[in-house]
């Protein structure tokens, strides 16, 4: 019985040295409707005109600023895809450089914010909001959110034609630490039930709340190889960094 339980734990549980291959890729959902999903844009970033384009998303949060990841920046610009449901292919597409992208103090997080030209709302292109600060110690457990982006369903694939989303429940770090060990303190994972989760193209999307008031409260980070294999999705905890958030854009509070 002891053996069983050893190799069921040893199972379940991802290394340091896996978890630092882990690459984020939407699978098992559904295409968004029309004008549901307009605080999230596409990234395109590369090398040179040469190199092979990669893919990833960010979340819009006031008229100027974006937040993303930094593995989306690491290049000397980006090509952003406003106001589309399609895949990376926006009704407006922006270049913004380097000198607009802002990274956070301590190098161990990944989140940052792109500051773009100011962008007047409609009914194809909003923000969503981010957590109020007297709920940054809220971590969300069982609450249901929907995340979306335009990566494929599978390693590999074609994108798809049209942005996806899923219906996915928050779990404890907890229970997550079976498959990804260790966690950082600032990463939250939503459950890989009904084999669904995010795919190549997704990372630096968004985790939203379901109900009446959307909440931003995740960004898109990391996922096993195998992104249908029903393991949780890892993303940045917003809540865990609003503070930094207001300090360098001015959203919040």
């Amino acid at each position: 019985m002891k053996l069983v339980v050893t190799l069921l734990v040893l199972s379940l549980t991802v290394s340091v040295g896996e978890k630092n291959k882990l690459s984020p890729r939407i699978a098992g959902g559904y295409r968004a409707k029309t004008f549901t999903i307009i605080y999230l844009v596409g990234i395109v970033y590369f090398k040179s005109q040469t190199s092979s384009l990669n893919y990833g998303a960010g979340t819009i949060i006031s008229n100027q600023w974006i937040l993303t990841v930094k593995t989306v920046l690491k290049y000397s610009y980006i090509e952003v895809h406003l106001a589309s449901r399609r895949s990376y292919r926006g009704f407006d597409i922006i270049r913004i450089y380097k000198e607009n992208f802002r990274f956070h103090y301590d190098n161990d997080h990944v989140i940052a914010l792109v500051k773009c030209p100011y962008q007047k709302f409609d009914r194809r292109m909003d923000r969503v909001r981010v957590p109020a600060y007297d709920t940054r110690f809220e971590r969300y457990v069982g609450n249901m959110t929907m995340v979306c982006g335009y990566g494929t369903e599978k390693r590999h694939a074609k994108l798809p034609e049209w942005m996806r989303c899923i219906e996915v429940e928050v779990m404890n770090n907890t229970e997550c630490a079976k498959y990804y060990t260790p966690l950082k303190w600032y990463e939250m994972c939503t459950s890989g039930e009904g084999f669904k989760g995010v795919c190549e193209g997704d990372i630096g999307g968004a985790v939203v709340t379901m109900g009446p008031n959307p909440t931003f409260i995740g960004i898109i980070w990391l996922m096993p190889e195998n992104c249908s294999i029903g393991y949780p999705s890892v993303h940045i905890r917003v809540s865990d960094h609003i503070k930094w958030i207001k300090r360098v854009s001015g959203v919040g509070f």
